[in-house]
């Protein structure tokens, strides 16, 4: 059964990747993050410095945060790939031409089902931000190689696993937006804690949520 909008907020366990539908997840990007602007004070570890931040989740963010077009990027003519990027693949989401089912198809069925995690997680990026731990982020410091582009790794440990916003600030638009979103799962082998175990450690105080006005 497809949840609703609202019945996957308030749900307390990870839902099934069945439960879901891209279009239902772009709904809840758009009721949940969206039409807010997060603004959130900066410290470091010691208190001694702070800074004021805003983070905003543009439309055009959408797409990249649950890695579309690298599901389809092999399949895909690379003049066509705009398509699953940015505002225009946003669009598509929203007209249905972008959906599991189209993503689910023999030839992307693998790409997929190896980024499922971020589908059944997504659900939790509104309560993350409510009060995340934080980070100052450098990829020279995480073991192996890693494409994480970021300054700032918002975190914390939620069902079984540890959840990542990661942040940069858009100097054309003059605010924060979502980089790259991530799980790295607890297990018996794994404490879950590769990408901020050896970083900056920063204090991360949420200080407002307001709507964004509509000019």
């Amino acid at each position: 059964m497809v949840l609703t909008c609202q019945q996957l907020f308030n749900a307390t366990q990870n839902p099934r990747i069945n439960d879901l539908t891209l279009d239902l997840l772009r709904e809840y990007y758009e009721t949940h993050l969206h039409p807010y602007i997060f603004q959130f004070e900066i410290k470091d570890d010691v208190g001694n410095s702070s800074e004021t931040i805003e983070l905003r989740f543009d439309q055009e963010n959408f797409c990249h945060l649950l890695g579309i077009h690298k599901i389809v990027e092999r399949t895909v003519n690379r003049n066509a790939i705009f398509q699953y990027k940015g505002q225009a693949g946003w669009d598509n989401v929203v007209k249905g031409t972008i959906t599991f089912d189209l993503l689910r198809e023999k030839k992307t069925k693998k790409q997929f089902t190896s980024r499922k995690e971020k589908y059944v997680f997504f659900y939790l990026i509104p309560k993350l931000i409510e009060s995340p731990k934080g980070v100052l982020y450098d990829a020279a410091a995480v073991p192996g190689n890693t494409l994480i582009d970021c300054e700032i790794l918002f975190y914390d440990n939620l069902q079984s696993a540890y959840v990542h916003i990661g942040i940069k600030k858009d100097e054309d638009l003059g605010y924060y937006i979502p980089k790259t979103f991530f799980v790295e799962k607890i297990t018996s082998n794994k404490d879950g804690m590769k990408y901020v175990a050896n970083q900056k450690e920063i204090i991360v105080t949420k200080l407002d949520k307001k709507v964004i006005e509509v000019e």
